[in-house]
């Protein structure tokens, strides 16, 4: 079982079937394939090959999975970059992961960095995308013109490497999680089992295709044959314009692109009625906002616990939400939980310790990091990093990350708790729970808080609901007012550059 074979399936299936929609182009699925294809034995005829690793900083965009499918045809490992990254940090990854190929796509994003991918690679092993100015390069579509559409000669092993995908790297340097084809093509077939997705599935998309929320969505709606529309910018009027026009069944946003959707003016108005799966991730509704995306957008949202590293953990699903909105839901069926305690001893039902799981779906480990390898799977178990608990009726509970622990008087303190309860506080917009070094009890509980526009903040009265909510050692000593908080291209709270500036 391997990634490259979907393509062939599918073309054969329904050959005429739309597979990607991006508003530069219309792809049948015969016409993906036979492209990937092309771009296939375009690199074997440069001599990148099986092993090889090739980067690709491309944003949402056709280009960007054809190139991962044509690498899994030859036996090419794919490492999609960010296309946000600087200079130092696009150096810093050539450097580490050597590729022997490279896709850009030329944007305001990778203008400055242009002479530093040309400089380490041949003008053959550069494809450009909409290149205007670059030279020593070459044109993407010339290269796919230039090969021809059989199917590469290359036998590609379910346990040969697939991709590599990149950490957010918020709390240090990125690590590179490895995953084989026949993992990969199960997270796929995951969908279908735990989400009841198919291949008449209409998906909608804007999540960055280079973060694994935003491709691991959109690669299983083409491995299981349907039909993909990109976005490569969340912008609502056109998101609500494709999501009615073209009958969208299927999307997945984080709570922050929630919020947007709600202020659109005119969503009450919509046809939502073909939207039967909404995906949340990168964080947990609000009641709030839970109650509010299901009245005005649709009742079927669906919130998945998940990781790069793991796969999908858990699902919160519609039916259980009135009763165990406080959870993530119930783990799925491929997936073994134990919660563990410092010393790797399992600890009872409802008490706190890591959460720590067996499933199929896991990496098989971390590019250049034995380390981190070890430390993943210590025990036999994959170790999250996230502290929770099963209760009794089997409903996860995620409190919070290890990492992130507060340590205050010797009592472990998470801040996602207090954000959690922060979140209703009246007139605030943003909030960050941050540890500060304290002389007495090591650290203490430190706001930050971003108010919404025209309203004021008081400190000593944040303090004071927090306290009417929560134990008084988690209530934050301090508060301070800010204008923004640095977040990470999925939503979330950039915690690294928190502490960076802290």
């Amino acid at each position: 079982m391997n990634m490259a074979e979907a393509l062939a399936r599918n073309a054969q299936r329904f050959p005429e079937k739309l597979a990607i929609v991006d508003g530069r182009r219309k792809l049948s699925h015969r016409d993906f394939h036979l492209r990937s294809n092309r771009l296939g034995n375009y690199l074997l005829g440069q001599g990148v090959g099986k092993g090889d690793r090739v980067a690709l900083s491309c944003g949402n965009r056709a280009e960007h999975l054809e190139f991962i499918f044509a690498l899994a045809k030859i036996g090419a490992i794919s490492i999609p970059f960010d296309y946000g990254w600087s200079v130092q940090e696009y150096d810093a990854m050539i450097e580490f992961f050597e590729p022997s190929a490279f896709l850009i796509e030329e944007r305001g994003d990778t203008r400055n960095v242009w002479e530093l991918v040309q400089d380490r690679l041949a003008a053959k092993r550069i494809l450009a995308v909409d290149a205007v100015s670059a030279t020593r390069t070459t044109l993407y579509e010339q290269a796919i013109a230039s090969s021809p559409s059989d199917d590469p000669p290359v036998n590609i092993d379910g346990k040969d490497p697939f991709i590599v995908m990149i950490t957010s790297g918020t709390t240090g340097f990125p690590k590179g999680c490895v995953i084989d084809h026949e993992t990969y093509a199960l997270r796929s077939l995951n969908n279908a089992i735990s989400k009841g997705l198919n291949d008449r599935e209409r998906g909608l998309l804007a999540l960055p295709l280079h973060f694994n929320a935003g491709r691991g969505s959109a690669m299983s709606l083409l491995y299981l044959g349907g039909t993909l529309f990109l976005l490569d910018k969340f912008a609502d009027d056109t998101f609500v314009d494709i999501l009615e026009r073209e009958q969208i069944t299927y999307t997945i946003l984080v709570p922050a692109l929630c919020q947007r959707l709600l202020r659109h003016p005119n969503l009450a108005s919509l046809d939502k009625s073909s939207l039967s799966y909404v995906g949340i991730t990168g964080g947990h509704l609000t009641p709030t906002l839970a109650q509010a995306i299901t009245e005005k957008l649709s009742p079927h949202v669906y919130e998945a616990y998940a990781s790069t590293d793991c796969g999908q953990i858990a699902i919160l699903k519609p039916a259980d939400r009135a009763a165990h909105s406080d959870t993530v839901g119930q783990t799925i069926w491929a997936v073994l939980i134990k919660i563990l305690d410092d010393d790797c001893q399992e600890v009872p039902a409802g008490e706190l310790g890591e959460i720590c799981l067996r499933s199929p779906m896991a990496i098989q480990g971390y590019y250049r990091n034995p380390e981190a390898t070890e430390e993943f799977f210590r025990g036999g178990w994959c170790h999250t990093g996230d502290i929770g608990f099963l209760d009794n009726e089997g409903y996860m509970h995620v409190t919070g990350r290890k990492k992130n622990m507060i340590k205050s008087g010797g009592i472990s303190i998470y801040p996602e708790e207090i954000e959690e309860v922060l979140s209703v506080y009246p007139g605030l917009a943003d909030v960050a729970v941050i540890a500060c070094r304290h002389p007495e009890w090591g650290e203490s509980v430190k706001a930050l808080v971003v108010p919404k526009a025209g309203t004021t903040l008081d400190p000593d009265g944040i303090i004071r609901f927090c306290k009417e909510r929560l134990a008084n050692y988690k209530a934050p000593k301090s508060v301070e007012v800010v204008a923004s908080l640095p977040r990470t291209g999925l939503g979330k709270i950039d915690r690294g550059k928190l502490a960076q500036g802290r």
